[in-house]
C-alpha cells in the first residue's frame, strides 16, 4: 500500500533565531517566562522536530494503512469462512453403506449423487472411473460412520502432465472456484500408461523378469533388491504379476491398478527400512544375534544421523548375504482407492484444521505489517508478508520445488518463514517416525497427516510413535 505526503505542522522550528517564544501555552500564569535561543540550541530542535514530524505523519498514514488492512483482512477472513461454510459441508450419511458395483455410467453417477450425496459429478466418467471412486468414498464413508466432509463435486480428467500416476487429488486452493472438489485422474485409466509404469516394476533395463514362479513348488524367486532387501510378491499378488507376464491384454483396468500400486506402494515400504534403519537395526541385530556377536552398539547407533544408521544397516544386510541368507519383504495387495482414502484425508482436514489457518491468516500481523510498512516507507522496496504462514507451515511440502529451492538456497529464511515445516523436515525423530508411514509422508505435515489417515482407513496397525506424531498435528481422528 502507498504512503502518501501528509502536510507538515507549524512548530518551534520555524521561528527565527532572533525571536523570543513562550514555551508555554498562553494561559500559563508565567507571563514572563521566555527562553532565546542560540543558533546551536535552534539547530538541534529543528533536528528534533523535523524527525518528529516525520514520525507523526509517517505514523498517520501507517496508522491509516493498517486500519484499511485490517478491515479488508477482517472482510477477506468472514468471506473465506463462509465459502468454508457452503463448500465444506459435513454429512449425515448411514453408518454403514453397501457398495454396489455400477453395471452403466449413469447408475455410477446416480450412486455417488443419491447416496453418497455429491451434489455434481462430471459426465465423462468411465465406468472403470466412477465404480473405483465410489468404492473408495464408501470405504472412508463407513470408517467415520456416515459423519465426515464428502466432496462437493466429483470430477474426471487428465492432469497437465501424463507422467502423473496419482488416483485422485482434492483442490484445496481457496482462490479456486473448484475448492474442496475431488478430481479422478483419467490417465490413470489409460491401459497404455498403466502398461508402461508396471514394466518399469516388473522388468530390468534389459527386459528380464524380476520376478519368477515355480508353478510347481509355487516358490517365488527374485534378482530385485530395493534399498537393501529383497522383495517378494505375496502369493495373491504373484498371480496378478505372472498373468501381467504372459500376457497384459487380459487383465482388466482395475486389476492393473491393483498390481501397479501394489509394486509402487511396496516398493516404498522397502525402501522404509532406510528411512527409519534404527528400528531395523536393532530388530536386525537380535534376530541374527549370532551373526553379529554384539558388535551392534545401539546406544552409540542411535545418537548417529539418519543417513549413517543407513550405512550400518546396509552394512549388516551384506554381512547377512555373505552368510548365504538375506532379508526378505513382502510386497502384499494394495487397493488403488487407497489414493482416494489419502485425498479425503486431506479433505477432512482442510474442514478440521486448514478453516482456521485460513481465515486466521487474515488476521493480520500487525508487528510485522509496521516493519514492511516502515521499511517501504524509508526504502520504496515492498516486503510485505501480510500473511501469517501458517498455511504453508502445514500444506507446503518439500516434494514442491518452490519449497526445496528456499530450503537449499536460504535455509535461514525458510526456518523463518516456515517454522514448523522446518522443524518437520529436519527434526531427525520426527522424520523416522513419517518414514514408517512413506517416503510421501516425510515431505511435509500435510502429506503426513493424508497418507497416516489412508493407513487408519485401510486397517493398517500404525506404530505408536506415528500416532503420537499424527495427534501432535491435530490429524483427523476416526470415531
Amino acid at each position: 500500500m502507498s504512503v502518501e505526503s501528509v502536510n507538515q505542522i507549524k512548530t518551534i522550528n520555524e521561528i527565527s533565531a532572533n525571536e523570543t517564544v513562550n514555551v508555554y501555552p498562553k494561559t500559563k500564569p508565567y507571563p514572563n517566562d521566555s527562553v532565546e535561543l542560540s543558533d546551536k540550541q535552534e539547530n538541534k530542535t529543528e533536528k528534533k522536530s523535523k524527525l518528529k514530524n516525520f514520525v507523526i505523519g509517517t505514523g498517520t498514514v501507517l496508522t491509516a494503512a493498517v486500519g484499511t488492512i485490517i478491515l479488508l483482512a477482517r472482510y477477506q477472513g468472514n468471506k473465506i469462512a463462509k465459502l468454508y461454510e457452503n463448500k465444506l459441508i459435513i454429512s449425515n450419511l448411514p453408518e454403514k453403506l453397501e457398495f454396489k458395483e455400477a453395471k452403466t455410467i449413469e447408475e455410477g453417477i446416480k450412486f455417488a449423487k443419491e447416496i453418497l450425496g455429491i451434489k455434481e459429478v462430471d459426465k465423462n466418467f468411465t465406468l472403470e472411473a466412477i465404480n473405483t471412486a465410489n468404492r473408495g468414498l464408501v470405504d472412508v464413508s463407513n470408517a467415520n460412520k456416515g459423519k465426515l466432509f464428502i466432496p462437493t463435486k466429483l470430477g474426471f480428467q487428465a492432469p497437465k502432465s501424463k507422467d502423473d500416476d496419482y488416483l485422485a487429488y482434492v483442490i484445496k486452493d481457496i482462490n479456486s472456484p473448484n475448492f474442496g472438489n475431488m478430481v479422478i485422474n483419467k490417465n490413470y485409466f489409460d491401459e497404455k500408461i498403466l502398461d508402461k509404469e508396471i514394466k518399469d516394476f516388473l522388468y530390468t533395463e534389459k527386459g528380464k523378469r524380476y520376478f519368477t514362479l515355480n508353478e510347481k513348488t509355487g516358490d517365488i524367486a527374485t534378482v530385485l533388491i530395493v534399498g537393501c532387501v529383497r522383495p517378494f510378491p505375496s502369493k495373491d499378488l504373484m498371480m496378478l504379476v505372472e498373468e501381467f507376464y504372459k500376457d497384459s491384454s487380459k487383465l482388466s483396468i482395475y486389476d492393473k491398478q491393483k498390481l501397479f500400486y501394489s509394486l509402487q506402494y511396496g516398493t516404498d515400504n522397502a525402501l522404509g527400512v532406510l528411512r527409519s534403519p534404527l528400528e531395523h537395526i536393532k530388530n536386525l541385530a537380535w534376530a541374527k544375534r549370532h551373526l553379529f556377536n554384539g558388535t551392534v552398539n545401539i546406544d552409540e547407533v542411535s545418537k548417529l544421523s539418519n543417513e549413517k544408521q543407513a550405512e550400518i544397516l546396509k552394512n549388516m544386510v551384506q554381512k547377512l548375504e555373505d552368510s548365504g541368507s538375506f532379508w526378505e519383504f513382502k510386497y502384499n495387495i494394495e487397493l488403488p482407492e487407497t489414493t482416494i482414502y489419502h485425498e479425503m484425508g486431506h479433505l477432512q482436514d482442510f474442514a478440521r484444521n486448514l478453516k482456521e489457518l485460513d481465515v486466521k491468516q487474515w488476521y493480520i500481523n500487525l508487528k510485522q505489517i509496521w516493519k514492511d510498512s516502515w521499511h517501504k516507507t524509508k526504502t520504496g522496496e515492498d516486503l510485505s508478508r501480510v500473511h501469517v504462514e501458517e498455511v504453508d507451515n502445514r500444506w507446503g511440502a518439500i516434494s514442491k520445488e518452490y519449497y526445496k529451492k528456499l530450503l537449499d538456497e536460504k535455509p535461514k529464511e525458510f526456518k523463518k518463514f516456515y517454522p514448523d515445516l522446518y522443524e518437520f523436515i529436519t527434526n531427525q525423530k520426527t522424520q523416522q517416525s513419517a518414514g514408517k508411514v512413506s517416503s510421501y509422508a516425510q515431505s511435509g505435515i500435510g502429506e503426513f497427516i493424508a497418507e497416516t489417515y489412508k493407513d487408519m482407513i485401510a486397517g493398517k496397525n500404525l506404530p505408536d510413535d506415528v500416532i503420537q506424531l499424527y495427534r501432535k498435528y491435530k490429524g483427523p481422528e476416526l470415531p
